[in-house]
């Protein structure tokens, strides 16, 4: 059973300077779910996120629907104070040029980026972030090796090459936002009782290099509050007596 606060013993060994572990600060290891945002170029265009759909996460959790993620970056170890450090595998990232463009002298259209792990033709994309605790903050470094695709997802790969995207900071949370995408065990309760392990960047937050730039945040999918769906209710029961009034 992990243990989320101080004891009295806990207090009284602090009064007597000795030094106690931190309980309760741990990050398990999860998958992030990130939603592609503005500001998010790709040698000068701008691109944005294409959703995945839905993801196999194995095991118990299984095939889930993901809402509008288009980035998926797993977390594979536990991150403490005293091992803060742990390695990262993006597992899915599909963007697409936000507008026709001629990429690299091609022809005009749209192009995507996938993953050449995801494409089978190239090897995976890992990195290391490091989670600090009090204050919560966070840095990330992936290598990511992608190609480029003209026309759709599975289009004809025209480029093909890696860059390392960093994040020189940003806060984090053990709480979701508002309408996030919950998968338990994936995301959310990820000890299995509570979210005190949990790991949520707070905002949007942007990794980059020269020449590529991706801005993200936590994917979050807008549910109608209960009023609205009422007053939807309402106007398509009104909608559907006046219909039945001029048939008769």
């Amino acid at each position: 059973m992990k243990l989320r606060k101080f004891s009295a013993v806990g207090a009284v060994s602090a009064s007597l300077g000795l030094v106690l572990p931190l309980f309760g600060q741990q990050v398990d290891p999860g998958w992030d779910l990130f939603d592609t945002q503005a500001g998010t170029t790709f040698q000068g265009n701008p691109f944005v996120g294409d959703p995945v759909g839905s993801y196999n996460f194995g095991g118990s959790i299984g095939t889930q629907s993901v809402g509008n993620t288009d980035t998926i970056v797993q977390r594979l170890a536990a991150a403490t104070p005293g091992s803060p450090t742990i390695p990262l595998l993006m597992d899915a990232l599909q963007l697409e040029s936000a507008t026709p463009i001629s990429f690299g002298g091609g022809p005009l259209g749209f192009y995507f980026i996938t993953l050449q792990s995801s494409d089978g033709t190239g090897p995976a994309s890992t990195g290391s972030m490091t989670i600090n605790f009090g204050p919560n903050t966070f840095t990330s470094s992936l290598d990511v090796f992608f190609d480029v695709h003209y026309g759709a997802l599975n289009g004809p790969i025209v480029y093909a090459n890696d860059f390392v995207l960093s994040n020189p900071g940003a806060s984090w949370g053990s709480v979701a936002p508002a309408d996030a995408t919950l998968i338990t065990g994936a995301n959310y309760l990820l000890d299995g009782s509570d979210t005190a392990d949990d790991f949520w960047p707070i905002g949007t937050f942007s990794e980059s290099e020269p020449g590529a730039t991706h801005v993200v945040a936590a994917d979050t999918t807008t549910v109608p509050e209960p009023s609205t769906c009422v007053s939807l209710l309402l106007g398509a029961g009104a909608l559907l007596a006046r219909r039945r009034t001029a048939v008769a």
